[in-house]
């Protein structure tokens, strides 16, 4: 029988665990698609409060593993980890280009509507974009939507009233959407 590979050292691997250890509900696992740090800072919140030994922080996070980011970690050295931050260090070694990165600001007026690009599909790209953005208030994510929106008809009624807030932004679009729709329908 052929014994396998494993990257924690004897002390990890043979440590004897409580008997009724769970994992969190609000520990998700990580596929290595999202932001490594956000998967991290969550499973330390729930080792420190549930004060898990330090092998358990090992054995409990590398349970979270799957897919591909699963294949990674059994891929490590033999016997090359010792403690949770040596484990947590080899992590993000490999997934810190998934972290997410603050951009300028300013860039908010770089996001533009492509032509031929449904507004739904552009609310949502905006959304997504601008909401990584720090620095950016209110004022300049709202002037950045209508900057860069092409539908003349939804830029008038945009400009109609002073929207106070993104949110409000997306409600008078999402309800000019409906209502463009609605006539749309109307006159097939």
């Amino acid at each position: 029988m052929c014994e396998e590979t494993n990257p924690f050292n004897l002390r990890i691997r043979n440590f004897e665990f409580p008997k009724r250890i769970r994992m969190p509900s609000n520990v998700k696992t990580y596929d290595g698609s999202r932001d490594p740090d956000d998967h991290l800072k969550i499973f330390q919140t729930v080792a420190k409060v549930e004060r898990w030994a330090m092998p358990t922080w090992c054995h409990m996070f590398n349970s979270t593993l799957i897919g591909s980011v699963r294949l990674l970690f059994d891929e490590l050295p033999p016997e090359s980890i010792d403690n949770y931050i040596e484990l947590r260090k080899a992590f993000l070694a490999n997934f810190l280009q998934q972290k997410k990165y603050i951009k300028d600001p300013v860039e908010i007026h770089h996001i533009n509507q492509m032509e031929g690009e449904l507004m739904e599909a552009f609310m949502e790209c905006f959304k997504a974009k601008s909401m990584h953005m720090k620095g950016a208030s209110k004022c300049m994510k709202v002037s950045g939507f209508m900057h860069d929106i092409t539908n003349p008809d939804l830029i008038k009624r945009l400009n109609d009233n002073i929207l106070k807030s993104v949110d409000e932004m997306m409600s008078v679009t999402t309800t000019f959407l409906r209502g463009e729709v609605a006539i749309a329908n109307q006159y097939r």
